[in-house]
């Protein structure tokens, strides 16, 4: 099966592999960036994505919060205690259920909030830089229409 009508070819990669091959580039050098970045915090990319979610959802569980960052239960129980460590997040108990705890954010890391908004400002920046509005939506139109592609 072709994902596109192109003759066939010896070589490899072709031009439609070459893209697909960016597109892994891209993620990871936006990864790069923000390790890098996080790393003078004593953060994990992984504790940055889920106080941001915290920070949307405050009293999430640990379940919950795996289901959005697409991990097992265990990493982000890992990442929880981490940050708890840090006195970023705190666990709080349910009413009515003994076995799961409400993940919420303290003050510190209220306190952290602008570093890590500055932080995704930067990497964004760069990424972006010299993208106009035009660009961007087209880039967003092409996107959304490659997620709804591969979702069929």
């Amino acid at each position: 099966m072709h994902l596109v009508d192109k003759p066939e070819s010896t070589a490899f990669p072709d031009a439609t592999d070459s893209l697909i091959f960016r597109f892994e580039d891209v993620p990871r050098h936006i990864r790069r960036r923000l390790d890098t970045a996080l790393e003078g915090y004593g953060l994990t990319r992984t504790q940055w994505r889920l106080l941001a979610y915290v920070f949307r959802g405050d009293g999430l569980t640990q379940t919950e919060l795996a289901r959005l960052l697409e991990l097992e239960r265990a990493t982000v129980g890992q990442a929880i205690d981490a940050l708890e460590a840090k006195r970023l997040v705190l666990r709080k108990p349910i009413a009515g259920d003994r076995r799961a705890w409400a993940i919420g954010v303290t003050a510190e890391a209220h306190a952290l909030l602008p570093e890590l908004q500055r932080i995704g400002a930067e990497v964004s920046a760069q990424l972006f830089r010299g993208f106009d509005d035009a660009d961007l939506a087209a880039l967003r139109a092409m996107l959304e229409r490659m997620n709804r592609n591969l979702a069929d």
